[in-house]
């Protein structure tokens, strides 16, 4: 396997190591809220900086989601942070497939924003 798939198969379970921490009782309100912060972005369709602004756009990827893992694993207790990341691991040997029904909170997310600025758009601009 290349540098860059075992990157980002690591990436991809350890996003899945923090979601499955922020479903347990015994993680600290500020690790899950850091916790969904990082698998939040990290599912989210938009980013900070749009991708198509040449330089700022990828910098963005490489510089947010890093340090929104790192916070996140930094205030996860290290035994649940070990106990999700085996059990994330065990999900993605045996090929787990992602679940599309985690995606609908963010969209939800951004389709109440998309809401919210066009009814202001239309009521000032239209």
């Amino acid at each position: 396997m290349s540098k860059f798939k075992e990157t980002t198969s690591a990436i991809n379970q350890k996003i899945g190591a923090m979601f499955i921490a922020m479903k347990r009782s015994d993680t600290p309100l500020y690790a899950k809220i850091a916790a969904g912060l990082c698998v939040y972005y990290a599912l989210s369709p938009l980013d900070l900086v749009p991708d198509f602004i040449p330089v700022l756009g990828a910098v963005d990827d490489f510089v947010v989601l890093p340090f929104l893992m790192w916070l996140a694993v930094k205030l996860m207790p290290d035994d649940i942070m070990a106990e999700c990341e085996a059990e994330a691991g065990e999900i993605w040997q045996h090929g787990g497939r992602i679940k599309k029904r985690y995606a609908i909170p963010v969209l939800a997310v951004w389709g109440l924003g998309l809401l919210w600025v066009w009814s202001i758009v239309s009521k000032y601009f239209i």
